[in-house]
């Protein structure tokens, strides 16, 4: 049977019909695939992603939870490039911290802008060492392979601090040295180790949606 194109105005969908054939490209406009995974249970001093950017995905996702370093410490990020940390002072970035604390108050904050730093914020704040309270991160990576731009990241962060206080981060950074395409990006505590954490690695891949239908 021929393939049918039907019309919005064609078709009165009040009337009842069978449909066979395929749905390609149903649902979400986007796919988060997995590209790779590291589960902490023990003292490390940083956890990195290397090698899994490519072609295929254009935009990255990483999403950690239950993290926790050794000690109370922010935790922080760098950029990679070539398997390799990138350590110049040219992060550039500011975070806002919504935070609350019972008894003392709630507020907004403008704080953490960094000019010039050799790596960018996850946390402004000491995150609690190896107790039940732990970190949560949500990261976007936009086009790291580029060789146009400079790259930039942003970030959710929710943690409960060590100064007793539930913080969630806003962040954004960009690298401002040169436009060389990125190879990935590593984590770790600005004071001693991670001694808990999962992290996510997903690439996302867009798609068109296509319905394909044959009217018998």
């Amino acid at each position: 049977m021929a393939l049918s194109k039907i019309q919005s105005e064609s078709i009165n969908l009040a009337d009842d019909f069978t449909f066979t054939g395929t749905v390609a490209g149903a649902g979400e406009p986007s796919d988060y695939v997995l590209l790779a995974t590291t589960n902490i249970t023990s003292s490390t001093a940083s956890v990195s992603f290397d090698g899994y950017y490519s072609a295929t995905y254009k935009n990255y996702k990483i999403l950690i939870s239950n993290l926790s370093p050794v000690s109370t410490t922010p935790i922080r990020f760098r950029f990679r490039r070539s398997n390799a940390d990138v350590t110049v002072s040219n992060y550039f970035g500011h975070v806002i911290n919504a935070y609350y604390r019972q008894g003392i108050g709630y507020g907004v904050a403008s704080s953490g802008q960094e000019w010039g730093a050799s790596s960018g914020q996850l946390s402004v704040a000491n995150v609690s060492g190896t107790g039940v309270q732990t970190a949560q991160s949500e990261i976007t990576i936009y086009d790291p392979l580029s060789t146009s731009f400079n790259k930039h990241i942003s970030h959710i962060t929710n943690f409960y601090s060590d100064e007793g206080y539930v913080s969630n981060i806003f962040g954004n950074y960009f690298l401002n040295d040169n436009s060389n395409a990125h190879s990935g990006i590593t984590f770790f505590a600005t004071s001693g180790n991670i001694v808990n954490g999962n992290f996510k690695l997903y690439g996302i891949k867009w798609k068109k949606l296509l319905i394909i239908l044959k009217l018998i």
